[in-house]
């Protein structure tokens, strides 16, 4: 087997060049003419000004731009010819629109985002969307990009496709290197209503003043549909643009399959030494959010809150921030609640009900943040949860057929942040 490469462009400009040997090693490394500490870094974990990086930080990148699901892999890899395994060779066919700004192309194919964009959509008709709907629904994975001249990526464990919503509402897939500006993710067979729980998760969170991605739920066809509005694509002087971001184990240079604590994934004090390393006009403010995040993952119940579901917002100048919250859904519709636990340890334990305020005041100090505001912070956080659920349940943006389901839930979360066992965060005394 011959050397290949793939070019690597963030928001259509030329930033480095992927190279798998004979062997199969993957290595990165930036252009010499993009090289430079002003430019936006590729990952966290691939800093610029080096000229070569470990395979482990390499293809904990790569593996993070694809889905988590195997068996969305395992097709890919029957359709394209390639291994399942291998990143380099999948990212080949489906790296064109990638999370944040990122593009993996075949060194034949320029990319002209940055320079051209003249909308190239194909649009989809009511019954094409409905084909795409009911194939992720049928097989419980990501939808197969192959079939149309649209190529992307999405990471993470749900099902879901990437497409570009219309100004008069219509969806399409780009064909030209426009790109993708909304997720739809459709209900999970098994976990009843989760995507309305995901909605009224992230809607209060904003309702009490977190970051959350924008969502919305439609009901298309038979099938209804939670839709987020990407956060790292905006409009920008009449044109799409790519914001650049990554999660927190590509970072960390930590592959996906290790994503929880309890496998050896990052907790509280890596994403903490993490954060301290980033330039100090962020590295409070990031702090900060992080804590934010943590804590109301905790507080609600959200048990899959580990590193992958958390991301940054990379700029130029070494500007770092952590990005929104998204991904966020309660444990408590679906199971009893004393043996929950967190994806990631809080202080002293794993169980959410048992976090106290001593293991809020360890959170704070890995951090480097004030113990007595951060407690402050989540005590805050506690009383405005249940009002802002309530408002999320009750607003437009829920459909009427689902008004009953949402107030249920709202109750359910309310009701285990008062009782005692199932405060998420601060026990009574």
């Amino acid at each position: 087997m011959a050397e290949r490469r793939l070019a690597v462009y963030l928001d259509g400009t030329p930033v480095g060049t992927l190279t798998q040997s004979t062997t199969g090693r993957v290595d990165f490394n930036y252009l010499a003419e993009y090289n430079d500490p002003s430019s936006v870094p590729l990952s966290l974990s691939l800093p610029l000004g080096r000229t070569t990086f470990p395979p482990k930080a390499v293809n904990a990148f790569l593996a993070g731009l694809l889905p988590d699901s195997e068996s969305t892999l395992e097709r890919w890899g029957r359709q394209f010819g390639v291994s399942p395994r291998n990143p380099f060779a999948l990212l080949a066919h489906v790296g064109r629109d990638a999370a944040g700004a990122v593009q993996v192309l075949p060194e034949d194919e320029a990319s002209t985002d940055a320079a051209s964009r003249h909308g190239d959509i194909e649009w989809l008709a009511t019954n094409d969307i409905d084909g795409i709907l009911d194939e992720i629904a049928a097989h419980r994975s990501d939808w197969n990009p192959g079939r149309h001249t649209g190529r992307w990526s999405l990471a993470g464990a749900q099902s879901k496709v990437a497409l570009f919503r219309g100004d008069d509402g219509r969806w399409g897939i780009p064909r030209d290197s426009t790109p993708t500006t909304h997720i739809l993710k459709p209900s999970i067979p098994g976990l009843e209503h989760h995507h309305l729980n995901e909605h009224l998760c992230l809607r209060a969170a904003q309702l009490v003043g977190l970051p959350a991605a924008e969502t919305e739920i439609i009901t298309h066809g038979a099938t209804e549909v939670l839709i987020s509005r990407r956060y790292d694509r905006v409009f920008v002087d009449g044109r799409w643009r790519r914001i650049h971001q990554e999660d927190l184990c590509q970072a960390l240079a930590v592959h996906p399959h290790m994503k929880y604590q309890s496998d050896g994934g990052p907790g509280v004090a890596e994403i903490a030494q993490l954060l301290r390393g980033l330039v100090a006009r962020d590295r409070q403010a990031s702090a900060k959010r992080f804590f934010d995040a943590l804590a109301f993952n905790v507080l609600i119940g959200a048990t899959d809150a580990h590193a992958k579901n958390y991301s940054l917002l990379l700029a130029s100048n070494s500007r770092t921030q952590l990005g929104p919250l998204y991904d966020v859904a309660t444990i408590v519709p679906y199971e009893q609640q004393l043996g929950a636990k967190s994806a990631m340890k809080i202080g002293s334990t794993w169980l959410l009900h048992k976090v106290s305020e001593s293991d809020w005041a360890t959170v704070a100090t890995r951090l480097g943040l004030s113990v007595e505001e951060s407690l402050e912070r989540v005590a805050t956080l506690r009383a405005a949860i249940p009002d802002a659920f309530h408002r999320a349940a009750h607003e437009d943006a829920v459909p009427g057929a689902l008004k009953e389901r949402a107030t249920w839930i709202s109750e359910l979360v309310t009701a285990h942040i008062e009782d005692r066992r199932g405060a998420f965060g601060v026990l009574k005394p």
